[in-house]
């Protein structure tokens, strides 16, 4: 599932453009030259795992381990929504999550989901894949919301899962 190396190059231009840093400050942070800075960044080479591994460490950045992630796992995990038509404010955010999980909701509740898989028809497999859409728009709405309010109060996501696992646990949601 993760990929030995990925191009990262679009996840660090926007880290460097995000933080403010120069090639020489990132070969510094990543323990690499700055002339592999360069060639990570403008995609002359692959970023490997471990560089990956050591740059998360260096910068707790949510959008830059978001563009990581979905670098490395060939598009599976959530992207950073930086669309023409998005404004990436924590209010707008909130706004478009809320809408899209309502919307998901209701997709839900139109589908009565107790028949077994394979009885379904061609109609209410279709059913079944626009909630997964439904479902699939809120969850990364919500993680962009979450990034955003990340970068805007300075909050760790490690840190907020680390205080919160036990409470998960004790509720059964984790073993």
């Amino acid at each position: 599932m993760f990929e030995k190396s990925a191009d990262a190059s679009k996840a660090l231009q926007n880290l460097i453009e995000n933080e403010n840093l120069t090639n020489e400050q990132l070969a510094i942070d990543f323990n690499l030259s700055p002339q592999m800075v360069s060639h990570l960044k403008n995609g002359r080479r692959p970023m490997q795992r471990d560089i990956a591994q050591t740059s998360i460490q260096a910068y707790e950045n949510s959008e830059y381990m978001a563009d990581l992630m979905r670098a490395f796992t060939s598009g599976l995990t959530t992207p950073v929504l930086r669309g023409k038509n998005i404004e990436r404010h924590r209010m707008s955010l909130a706004a478009n999550a809320v809408k899209e999980m309502l919307e998901a909701v209701e997709a839900v509740k139109k589908m009565v989901l107790v028949k077994p898989p394979g009885t379904l028809d061609k109609d209410e497999l279709q059913e079944v894949e626009n909630i997964y859409d439904e479902m699939l728009e809120a969850t990364i709405f919500s993680e962009n919301f979450l990034m955003q309010l990340e970068n805007d109060y300075g909050i760790s996501r490690k840190k907020r899962v680390r205080i919160n696992e036990p409470r998960w646990k004790a509720r059964g949601w984790l073993q």
